[in-house]
């Protein structure tokens, strides 16, 4: 048998068995890692996670894992087998940690197989109702008759909220004390409880409450007004000119997944987050349906984390695991 013949006859049966593969699969229940404690970012999750079980025919289990900031569930992840079995629930938090922490088990452009983005969404500065203020401005005015006095909670140490009060610490010249929690939804309740007095985070996290009229949100941290939330200004035309955060959802798995299988996925939530009653739900929690290919959500990853490390520089902030 010739080279050349033998080389053709691989090709063709790795091809075989990546169509076999992207055929049988998914044949077993698939697992979306969130690296966050239940009620906040794993809202969307579940929202992905349920209709994927639906299309597939079999169970896509939301498995929480909270912990140094997302950290813990992203190890799990990028130590699974590369088989699309185990998948990773993507905040954009998780490309400042690939940047922030010092001495990660993982990296985020290296132990990964990116997959889709499926939504995005500003951070919204939300208070408490015992702090006397109606919007940003008078906000801006009672954190400098109280400087040094307030705390302010995020989902953890490093996460895109900590960040995005960091940079308002910085333009402003303003200090808060910084209190991390294991997760939205506890940073949430110490909200309510005025443990803390100024929270960062997504509309998902918040929206009960605020419907409750528990919480007040002030300002959203894009450049731009967020259209399901178009009463609420930025925190740019607040008095922070260029003031600019976002946060966004997606899937990822370990890195050298078959390229079939994360074709696959992919395809499946573009189809997915393209449904009306999808796109309702996540609206409905804060959330804008943007999906992203994978190349495009690898491009993505690429840039905030660029992006971050500039500003994480900067600051000149590092953080021990």
């Amino acid at each position: 048998m010739s080279k050349f013949l033998l080389r053709f006859l691989c090709v063709v049966g790795w091809m075989a068995v990546a169509n076999m593969a992207m055929a049988a699969y998914p044949d077993k229940p698939v697992r979306l890692v969130v690296g966050f404690a239940p009620g906040g970012s794993d809202i969307s999750g579940r929202i992905i996670a349920q209709r994927l079980s639906e299309l597939w025919g079999q169970s896509v289990v939301v498995d929480n894992k909270p912990g140094a900031s997302g950290n813990i569930g992203a190890d799990i992840v990028s130590k699974a087998a590369p088989d699309g079995y185990t998948l990773l629930l993507l905040v954009n938090s998780y490309t400042i940690n690939t940047t922030i922490y010092k001495n990660l088990s993982w990296d985020l452009l290296r132990d990964f197989s990116p997959i889709a983005r499926y939504a995005n969404s500003p951070l919204v500065a939300v208070v408490n109702d015992k702090v006397p203020v109606k919007n940003f401005s008078e906000f801006l005015t009672y954190i400098k008759n109280n400087n040094g006095k307030l705390n302010y909670g995020t989902a953890g140490t490093g996460s895109a909220p900590h960040l995005s009060a960091e940079l308002f610490s910085a333009k402003t010249g303003l200090s808060m004390t910084h209190i991390p929690y294991k997760g939205s939804a506890p940073s949430v309740t110490a909200l309510v409880a005025n443990e803390v007095q100024l929270s960062f985070g997504a509309m998902s996290a918040f929206d009960a409450m605020i419907k409750a009229g528990r919480l007040k949100p002030l300002a959203v941290t894009t450049a731009n007004r967020f259209s399901a939330m178009p009463d609420i200004p930025t925190i740019a035309e607040s008095g922070l000119p260029g003031f600019d955060v976002d946060i966004w959802y997606g899937i990822v798995g370990p890195a050298k997944m078959p390229p079939a299988i994360v074709k696959k996925i992919s395809d499946d939530i573009a189809k997915i987050v393209a449904e009306h009653e999808i796109q309702t739900k996540l609206r409905d929690r804060g959330l804008e349906p943007a999906f992203l290919d994978t190349n495009k959500t690898n491009d993505l990853i690429k840039r905030d984390v660029a992006r971050w490390r500039e500003i994480i520089q900067n600051l000149k902030l590092q953080l021990d695991e």
